[in-house]
């Protein structure tokens, strides 16, 4: 996912897919080689799409805070409910992934200077806020203040991109200014366009608490109408303030949808577009009489993230083990097989699979499962297998515990091979459930675990974005406890570099770093699998292109 003016990676709580923990099972589905599409929404022009009705998704809970920028607002489901609203869309991203401006939003974005970085900026003077307030240079100067790190008071979810800005300057009027680096930035695109009126940036008390319980002001062609939190149910309606071309639909609904419930609700018709979590899920998807299947590479990967500030998960070498012992080859074959698509392992947490500059640089010896190398491991460190089977040593022991959402079948079903490929090896592995809903804010974002195992979701910005998932130590989203300084060294080299080809290779330098740790073990890249009702157009999947909401609809034709 591509965040506009705060570029970080984005966790998802409802993970990738259910695995099927059997040999067997692998074998018996089919995989189809044939290369995917970055694209495979129905498209249909703005004059052939129908004007009016009603598109059902679903969600997998209220949002804990509808600032996508602060820490509990940094969350997938937020993303898709804001989109409609206006977020992110001042860039366009095509199914290539090559970047535009949308002119409702900016006329005109130029580098001024490369060395420091100085780019001019011109907004549509028509853009407002829900409320009828200009769009101004001011908004982004006080959010680029506000998200910068320099004030602690402000529970961001990154800082990434705004702490290197040096100043945001007004130069004609209120609309035209110019944003100044504190040195080169390559990847200033995200940086130029607020997402947040001043009046919440200035304000840490409205940032990081006022919009708990209602949504964030709109600048798109759609606002909230009501936030159920009975029935579980947010509505969207279009927004009167709009100024650009009038969005199709009258009404968007997100129904809050557990992954348990998600295919019957399809299936019975109670949602219009649903992206597919499961093999159950495809199965059932394809029997809908009305329904059709699309499916494009993704940018969504899963891993397990390991906290080292607990006991022995200190060790790298007791993380090395853990990476040899488990079967991730297994996991892809479970999750990706029923989709009927190839598995691509993720050898790097940089770029995704298909995106330019992918490269595998994960070490050799973990692209295959090892349970002997990883026993032997920890023997050669100083671990000693106790009688009850477990290895110890200096009195901490390979007991942990993975903590996962009630409810998620995924991540309890990958926590339940993570147990036991580790537990095979003489680890003591239990599951901690917790509530769903508590699962980011009470126990990730606060480091309240041993072992988690989620998704991320990467960006059209990975220089930007890949680092804060492990640096600095104290990111929002570095839940591991642990940084390594070169990530920081060479993510600054690579947002300095201009020129694409050796942005790439540093980019890669800095991919191998974040892996030399073993703080985060990668494991497989999801394909995006959606179902729609085969009447909406230009909604689906996707790997890049960004949806244009004003053309999201149902066919005329």
């Amino acid at each position: 996912m591509r965040v506009a003016t705060l570029p970080r990676k984005i966790a998802v709580l409802v993970t990738a897919a259910a695995i099927a923990l059997t040999g067997c099972q692998q074998t018996a589905n089919k995989t189809s080689n044939a290369p995917l599409p970055n694209t495979d929404w129905v498209r249909a022009d703005y004059d052939m799409v129908k004007n009016g009705g009603t598109l059902t998704l679903s969600v997998s809970q209220i949002p804990d805070n509808w600032n996508s920028n602060q820490a509990d607002g940094a969350l997938n489901d937020l993303t898709k409910i804001r989109q409609p609203m206006g977020y992110e869309a001042e860039i366009r991203a095509a199914a290539d992934g090559t970047l535009s401006f949308n002119k409702d939003y900016i006329e005109s974005a130029t580098v001024k200077s490369q060395n420091p970085t100085v780019i001019s900026v011109k907004y549509n003077p028509k853009a407002v806020w829900e409320d009828g307030t200009p769009i101004t240079i001011n908004d982004l100067k006080a959010q680029i203040a506000a998200q910068s790190g320099t004030n602690p008071a402000y529970q961001v979810a990154s800082t990434k991109g705004s702490e290197d800005v040096k100043e945001v300057r007004q130069t004609t009027d209120q609309f035209t200014g110019e944003v100044e680096f504190k040195g080169q930035y390559a990847d200033w695109q995200s940086l130029v366009f607020p997402s947040l009126p001043a009046s919440i940036s200035n304000s840490p008390e409205a940032f990081n608490k006022g919009y708990t319980t209602k949504s964030t002001p709109s600048y798109g062609p759609y606002r909230v109408k009501s936030i159920d939190t009975n029935g579980q149910v947010i509505t969207l309606e279009r927004n009167p303030k709009w100024w650009g071309r009038q969005g199709k639909l009258d009404t968007i609904i997100f129904k809050v949808v557990t992954q348990a419930q998600a295919p019957q609700a399809f299936a019975n018709g109670e949602l219009d577009a649903r992206e597919l979590e499961n093999g159950n899920e495809y199965a059932t998807a394809k029997k809908r009489a009305d329904g059709s299947i699309q499916k494009t590479n993704g940018l969504s990967w899963t891993h397990i993230t390991i906290n080292t500030t607990r006991g022995a998960l200190g060790d790298i070498k007791v993380r090395q083990a853990m990476g040899l012992a488990i079967n991730r080859t297994l996991m892809g074959q479970a999750v990706v097989g029923p989709f009927e698509v190839p598995v691509s392992l993720v050898n790097n947490p940089v770029y995704v699979p298909g995106q330019k500059g992918y490269q595998d640089v994960y070490h050799g010896a973990l692209d295959k499962q090892d349970p002997a190398k990883a026993e032997q491991m920890l023997k050669d460190a100083g671990y000693t297998k106790g009688s009850d089977g477990v290895y110890a040593k200096d009195g901490k022991s390979l007991s942990f515990s993975i903590t996962v959402p009630a409810g998620t079948k995924s991540n309890i079903d990958r926590a339940t091979q993570i147990q036991k490929d580790l537990n095979a090896i003489g680890f003591k592995i239990d599951l901690q459930t917790v509530p769903g809903d508590q699962y980011f804010k009470s126990y990730i974002n606060v480091k309240n675990f041993d072992l988690v195992t989620f998704t991320w979701k990467g960006t059209l910005y990975p220089l930007q974005s890949a680092a804060n998932i492990l640096s600095p130590i104290d990111s929002k989203q570095n839940h591991t406890g642990y940084a390594n300084p070169k990530i920081a060294e060479l993510n600054q080299k690579a947002n300095s570099e201009f020129d694409p080809e050796k942005r790439i290779e540093l980019g890669n330098q800095m991919a191998e770093a974040m892996l030399s740790d073993y703080t985060l073990i990668p494991f497989y890249a999801t394909p995006v699998v959606f179902s729609v009702k085969k009447e909406l157009v230009n909604y689906g999947a996707s790997q890049f292109e960004n949806y244009d909401w004003t053309m999201v609809g149902w066919s005329a034709a």
